[in-house]
């Protein structure tokens, strides 16, 4: 008997006299799907005319997709504030711009 309750004690001291954890489940928070967050979600493009600082947008002379920044090259035309990519846009839009907005732009 004495060598049976040494037995248990030494496996007890062993293990720390803990039981041993069972186990484990992941989080439930894990378990969903991510949702996109505001920064990760994908912007929608504005057409040029409509999009404000911050938007994304096509330049309507070279067709590049940009997001526009306060200091975006921009001309006002017919009431509406168009965004390009850079400066050369703008002296080629200036020039004609009823040749770039013929898509309905």
């Amino acid at each position: 008997m004495t060598r049976c309750t040494l037995f248990f004690a030494f496996v007890l001291a062993g293990c720390g006299g803990a039981a041993a954890p069972g186990p484990t489940s992941p989080a439930p928070s894990s378990l969903s799907s991510p949702v996109p967050s505001a920064s990760t979600a994908p912007t929608a493009v504005k057409a040029p005319g409509d999009a404000k600082v911050g938007d994304k947008t096509t330049c309507p002379v070279s067709k590049d997709t940009f997001t526009v920044t306060a200091s975006s090259p921009s001309v006002e035309h017919n009431g509406r504030t168009y965004y390009f990519c850079c400066a050369p846009c703008v002296a080629k839009f200036k020039a004609h711009p009823e040749q770039f907005l013929k898509s309905g732009s």
